[in-house]
C-alpha cells in the first residue's frame, strides 16, 4: 500500500534531519574538545578545526601511500612505515590518534603553556597563527583539491520506520552521546575529574595542594587533539576533505561549545547535534522555499545560533579561576604627528617615482593594507575589543562602492566615503556584542560575523557579481584621471595623502579625550565607568570608527584592483589582517604600517622576496608562525622591538659622543603606556 503523499513529504523532512547526523556529531566532538581545553588552559583554540584537518590529510596518507607526514615544508616530511599500497584502517586510525596526542603536547608545552597567564589577545593570536599555519602546510603540501576516503564505518541502510538511513550517521551520533558521557561521568566521578575541576575552580587553592595546573591542563590539551584527529577521521566518508572546508569547522563547534557555556559535555552534545541537523534541513527548505538565500545559508547558521548564545548566556559564560596579571600589549603616544605625516607624504612621493610598475603597485597594496591595519589599531589595541571582522567590513565597503557609482552615479571621493559609511552601519552591528562580553567571546562572535559576511552576503552573486565579481569605475577628482591602470603615480599619490590622512586622524584621537577613554576601557571598564565614561558608547565609537577606516581601505583595494570579488574579503583574509597588524604592533600606527610594508601579500616585502627568492606562496605561513612567535615571545610587536633598538643605538652614538659620559638629557622617544591605568581621566 503506498504511504500518503503529506506523509512522504514529511519523511523527507525527518530524512534531512537524520542525515545532519554526521556533520552534528563532527561538530559535537570538536566542540568537546574545545570545552577541555578552555576549561584547563583558558584558551579557546581557533586552530582546533585545523588540527582535525591536518589529522585528517596523516590518517589518508598513512591508508593510502603507507607514509607518515609530519607539519613542516621543504625540509622532507614524510617518513614510509608500511608498503605503497598502504596501511589498513584500524592501524592508521591507531597511528594517527598516537600521533594527535604528540602533536597535542607539543602544541601546548610549546606554545600555550608559555601563555597561560597572557592577555587574552596574546592567546587569541597564538591560536589563529596556528590555525593558517597548519593550514598553509596542508595547501603547500596537500594542495587544495578534495580528498575522500572509503567507509569507515558500516554504512548499510537502516530502515528507521519508513525512512532508509545510511548507518554510519546512526553509529557517529551513538559514539558521539558515549563519548560525551564518558567525558561527564570521568570529570564528575574520578580523582582526575576532580582535580581538573579543582584547578579550574581556584588555581592558586590547587597549587597549595600539590596538584600542577600546567600538568593537568597539558593531560587534558592532549585528550582534545585525540577527539579532534577522532572527528576528522570519522567524518571523511561523508565529506571531501581539504584546508578550507574542515578548519571552519571551528565556527559550528565554537558554537555548539557557547550553548555549552564551555561547561556542560552534554549540551554541547545536543547542542551539535541540533546544529549539524538544522543545516542538513537548511538544504531541504531551500528546495521547498526558493525565495531563501541559495549559497552559504548552511554556513551562516553557526552565527546565528553564537549571537544567540551571547545574548542569552553572556553573564552566564564560565570563566576559569586562573593566576593573571594583565599586561595589554603597548599603546605609543604619537611624537608630532603632523610633521610625521609630511615626511611620510614626501618619502612616499619620492619611493612611487622611483619605484617600477611592480613595486609601484606593491607600495599602493602595502598603503591599503596598512589603512586597514589601524582600524585594527583602534578597536583592538586602543579599546582591546579582540575583531575578527575588519576585512569584512573592508569587503562590504568595496562591494558597495560598486553599487552607489552603478546606482548613485557618485564617483570619487563622494562614492568613497558613502560606502565607508555603509560599513559603519554593519560594524555597529558586529560592535553590538561588545556591549556585553569582550576577550574570547567578543573575539567568538567576530569570527562568526566574518563566516557569515563571507558565506552569505560576498558569495551571493547579486551582490558581489559571483565567480567574474565586479568592475569598478576608475577614479577622477578635478578632471585628473587617477587610474591604477596607467602610470600608477598619481593614483599612489592619492592612496598616499588617503592613508596619512587615516594616520593622523588616528594619532590625533589617540592623543584626544575621546582616544584617553578608549585606554581607560581597555585598562578597567568598571573604574572607567567609575569615572563617568559611558563603556558602551565608548566601545560603539570604536566600532564605528574602526569600521569607517577599514572601510575606506577596502574601497581603495576596490580602485586598485579595478574588479573585485569575494576571494580578496575571505574569513581567512579576515584573520590575516589581525595576525599582521599584532606582528607588526597592534597598539601602534607604527605596527599598522610595518604590517602593510612587511607582511601584506602583495606588499612591499613579500614582493621583493618572492622576486628575489620565489617566497609567495609562503606569505600565509610566514605569517601564521609569526603571529605564533610574536604571542609567545614579543606581545608588543616587531615595531616595539625596533624602537627599542633605535633607542639604544642613539643611546650608544650619544655616549660616544659625550666621550664615554651618559647625556645629561635622556633622548626623546616614543611613550609605550603598557599595562596599569591610564594617566589619564574621562573625557570632558
Amino acid at each position: 500500500m503506498q504511504a500518503p503523499r503529506g506523509a512522504t513529504h514529511m519523511s523527507s523532512y525527518i530524512l534531512f534531519l537524520l542525515l545532519g547526523l554526521g556533520s552534528g556529531a563532527v561538530y559535537a566532538v570538536l566542540g568537546l574538545g574545545l570545552v577541555l581545553k578552555y576549561r584547563s588552559a583558558g584558551v579557546v583554540d581557533f586552530a582546533h578545526g585545523a588540527v582535525a584537518m591536518f589529522c585528517a590529510y596523516v590518517f589518508i596518507e598513512l591508508r593510502s601511500n603507507g607514509e607518515l607526514q609530519f607539519p613542516w615544508i621543504i625540509l622532507p616530511h614524510q617518513v614510509r612505515v608500511a608498503s605503497s599500497s598502504g596501511l589498513a584502517t584500524a592501524p592508521s586510525i591507531l597511528i594517527t590518534l598516537v600521533y594527535a596526542a604528540v602533536l597535542g603536547l607539543v602544541f601546548y608545552m610549546t606554545i600555550y603553556r608559555p601563555l597561560r597567564n597572557a592577555p587574552a589577545l596574546a592567546r587569541v593570536g597564538a591560536s589563529i597563527g596556528v590555525m593558517l599555519a597548519l593550514q598553509a602546510i596542508a595547501v603547500l603540501n596537500y594542495s587544495t583539491f578534495a580528498v575522500s576516503s572509503p567507509p569507515i564505518l558500516p554504512a548499510t541502510p537502516v530502515h528507521v520506520a519508513s525512512l532508509i538511513v545510511p548507518s554510519d550517521r546512526l553509529y557517529l551520533a551513538g559514539l558521539t552521546v558515549l563519548v560525551g558521557f564518558a567525558l561527564a561521568a570521568i570529570y564528575r566521578f574520578t580523582r582526575f575529574g576532580l582535580v581538573t575541576r579543582a584547578a579550574v575552580e581556584n588555581e592558586r587553592g590547587a597549587a597549595l595542594l600539590g596538584h600542577s595546573a600546567s600538568r593537568i591542563a597539558a593531560y587534558n590539551w592532549v585528550l582534545a587533539t585525540v577527539l579532534a584527529a577522532a572527528a576528522g577521521i570519522l567524518i571523511l566518508p561523508i565529506t571531501t576533505l581539504n584546508p578550507g572546508t574542515y578548519t571552519l569547522f571551528i565556527v559550528p563547534a565554537l558554537g555548539a561549545a557557547l550553548l555549552g557555556r564551555f561547561s556542560s559535555f552534554s549540551v554541547v552534545v545536543i547542542a551539535g547535534l541540533v546544529i549539524g541537523m538544522l543545516q542538513s534541513e537548511l538544504v531541504k527548505l531551500q528546495t521547498v522555499w526558493t525565495w531563501l538565500p541559495q549559497q552559504g545559508l548552511q554556513d551562516g547558521l553557526p552565527f546565528v545560533i553564537i549571537m544567540l548564545a551571547m545574548v542569552l548566556l553572556a553573564r552566564r559564560l564560565s570563566a576559569r579561576g586562573q593566576i593573571t596579571d594583565v599586561h595589554n600589549p603597548a599603546v605609543g603616544r604619537p611624537q608630532r604627528p603632523a610633521i610625521t605625516a609630511v615626511s611620510c607624504v614626501v618619502v612616499g612621493i619620492v619611493a612611487l617615482l622611483v619605484a617600477n610598475t611592480d613595486y609601484r603597485s606593491a607600495i599602493i597594496s602595502s598603503l591599503i593594507v596598512a589603512c586597514v591595519c589601524m582600524s585594527v589599531v583602534i578597536i583592538t589595541g586602543y579599546v582591546g575589543q579582540i575583531s575578527l571582522a575588519q576585512n569584512a567590513l573592508a569587503g562590504i565597503s568595496a562591494f558597495m562602492l560598486v553599487h552607489i557609482a552603478h546606482g548613485l552615479g557618485l564617483g570619487f571621493p563622494l562614492g568613497l566615503i558613502l560606502a565607508a559609511l555603509c560599513a559603519v552601519v554593519v560594524g555597529l552591528l558586529v560592535g553590538l556584542p561588545a556591549v556585553r562580553v569582550r576577550g574570547v567571546n567578543l573575539a567568538v562572535t567576530t569570527l562568526a560575523t566574518a563566516a557569515a559576511l563571507d558565506a552569505l552576503v560576498f558569495n551571493n552573486s547579486s551582490f558581489s557579481g559571483g565567480f567574474t565579481g565586479l568592475n569598478v569605475h576608475a577614479p577622477h577628482l578635478f578632471g585628473l584621471n587617477l587610474e591604477p591602470s596607467a602610470s600608477g603615480v598619481t593614483f599612489g599619490i592619492a592612496v598616499l595623502v588617503i592613508v596619512v590622512l587615516v594616520g593622523l586622524f588616528v594619532a590625533r584621537l589617540r592623543n584626544g579625550r575621546l582616544g584617553r577613554a578608549f585606554l581607560a576601557v581597555r585598562s578597567n571598564e568598571r573604574a572607567a565607568a567609575s569615572i563617568g565614561i559611558d563603556v558602551a558608547r565608548t566601545k560603539l565609537f570604536a566600532f564605528a570608527i574602526a569600521a569607517f577606516i577599514a572601510g575606506i581601505g577596502g574601497g581603495l583595494l576596490a580602485y586598485q584592483q579595478q574588479n573585485i570579488n569575494s576571494a580578496s574579503f575571505t574569513l581567512w583574509t579576515s584573520l590575516t589582517i589581525l595576525a599582521i597588524t599584532y606582528v607588526g604592533g597592534v597598539g601602534r600606527i607604527t605596527g599598522a604600517i610595518a604590517a602593510g610594508v612587511l607582511l601584506a601579500s602583495n606588499g612591499v616585502m613579500p614582493t621583493l622576496l618572492d622576486n628575489l627568492f620565489n617566497f609567495g606562496q609562503y606569505q600565509a605561513l610566514i605569517a601564521g608562525v609569526a603571529l605564533t612567535l610574536t604571542a609567545v615571545a614579543n606581545p608588543d610587536g616587531v615595531t616595539q622591538e625596533m624602537g627599542r633598538g633605535f633607542t639604544q643605538l642613539r643611546r650608544a652614538a650619544l655616549r660616544r659622543v659625550a666621550g664615554g659620559r651618559p647625556p645629561s638629557t635622556p633622548p626623546l622617544a616614543e611613550t609605550p603606556t603598557t599595562s596599569g591605568p591610564p594617566p589619564v581621566g574621562a573625557p570632558r
